[in-house]
């Protein structure tokens, strides 16, 4: 239960003085605003004090907003964290997903309406427990395994709505058009046991996430139509909180990068071609993740995403009102 008479801590981080300044200005009523002017200070306050909400710049010296953020993750993982961008730094705002887990983006210079409220949700959503990784693996005991036959590797069929392999209650979605890519997913998934649906289009991965309860893992490809790749995963996401979803890519892109973590919250976003043995560390990871967020319903708070902004793709609202009703 939340204290309706404390103050939640705040700390923002930025090399530049008179912005920290103007941040304490901005929030001082409702928080309890700690700052810090470089990365080093940061984690000597956190180290001294528990933070609710980190909010850092990204370009700093010596420690970057990002490599700040992957520290934090690691040290204080309850600490919800923010990373503001004044620069679309491509590789940065990469790791900040992938090694920071970031809970939002905010570009500078920032809309003082849309800080409030996305410091206001993160900080309510920083009284949720979260269990850091090392202890959920310990902690979730997988389903027992039963007894299972070999499946024949087969070639995917655009006519095909989805294929299965044998496995237990952890079924993997995979939409992928690259045929080499899709046989490592599939082997991968056939060695570990696990159930994959291989689906061609946004209509079928979204006809198999909605009804099968067993996925809970969605691996989507982020092909030239980027603007439906990420709707589905934000209104996928609006409609199973629980599902971890895994974006692929053949380049990054910035912009992208920032929509997945505020649309979409995706856990990694991973370019191809695959790492097979990373992959393998990420779907183990992320299937931990699902199940602690499908038994904890109050954890799926801390990756609330953003509704869909701007006209929705045609169709697709209409077939997820369909299949899950409206999940605006």
């Amino acid at each position: 239960m939340s204290d309706t008479n404390r103050k939640y801590k705040v700390l923002f981080v930025d090399d530049e003085p008179r912005v920290t300044s103007a941040l304490k200005a901005i929030f001082r009523r409702e928080y309890d605003v700690l700052i810090a002017n470089s990365g080093a200070q940061a984690l000597d306050v956190l180290s001294k004090t528990k933070v609710d909400v980190l909010v850092s710049d990204q370009r700093m010296p010596e420690m970057l907003g990002n490599e700040l953020l992957a520290e934090v993750s690691q040290l204080y993982p309850q600490t919800m964290r923010i990373l503001l961008t004044g620069f679309m730094d491509k590789q940065a705002i990469v790791n900040s997903i992938n090694d920071g887990e970031v809970y939002r983006f905010i570009n500078k210079p920032w809309s003082n309406d849309e800080m409030r409220e996305v410091v206001a949700e993160a900080a309510l959503a920083s009284e949720i427990p979260v269990i850091p990784l090392q202890k959920r693996k310990s902690q979730i005991t997988p389903s027992p395994t039963e007894e299972k036959k070999t499946a024949p590797q087969q070639e995917d069929s655009d006519k095909n709505a989805a294929e299965t392999l044998p496995g237990d209650d952890q079924a993997l979605l995979m939409m992928e058009q690259a045929k080499d890519i899709r046989h490592q997913i599939r082997k991968f998934c056939s060695d570990q046991e696990i159930m994959i649906y291989g689906t061609q289009n946004i209509e079928q991965a979204v006809a198999a996430a909605t009804s099968r309860e067993s996925i809970g893992v969605a691996v989507i490809e982020l092909s030239e139509d980027t603007q439906s790749a990420l709707q589905t995963i934000n209104l996928l996401k609006q409609a199973r909180p629980e599902l971890i979803t895994i974006a692929l890519t053949d380049e990054y892109d910035a912009h992208t990068a920032v929509d997945l973590i505020n649309q979409g919250q995706v856990f990694k976003y991973l370019a191809k071609p695959l790492d097979i043995s990373g992959f393998q560390n990420t779907i183990q990871n992320a299937f931990l993740r699902h199940r602690y967020l499908k038994d904890n319903k109050d954890a799926q708070k801390r990756f609330k995403v953003e509704k869909t902004r701007g006209r929705i793709v045609s169709g697709l609202q209409e077939l997820f009102g369909k299949l899950v009703g409206n999940p605006t």
